[in-house]
């Protein structure tokens, strides 16, 4: 006996928000990076630079646009060693 979820939905009707355009950006980088591997290239997530899981942390607050999102919920300290780190933009 088999079973399954049932045929494939065709989402070609569908109305999208505005909130899933961050759902499709996902899927596309899912799917590029699995082509990637596919064609021989790194997995996503072992290269440099890698981020640690225990450094991850969420935020949650109104901020300026001007303020640096990868700044948000970091010490200073954490800040000034992956300013270290990072070798400046071209």
């Amino acid at each position: 006996m088999w079973e399954s979820m049932g045929p494939i939905t065709d989402r070609a009707q569908d109305n999208l928000g505005a909130s899933d355009i961050a759902v499709i950006q996902f899927r596309r980088q899912m799917i590029a990076a699995a082509r990637r591997f596919r064609d021989g290239g790194p997995a996503i997530g072992t290269t440099e630079p890698r981020i640690q899981q225990a450094q991850l942390s969420s935020f949650e607050g109104i901020v300026p646009k001007s303020t640096d999102w990868r700044t948000l919920g970091v010490s200073d300290a954490e800040l000034s060693m992956t300013r270290r780190q990072t070798p400046p933009a071209a």
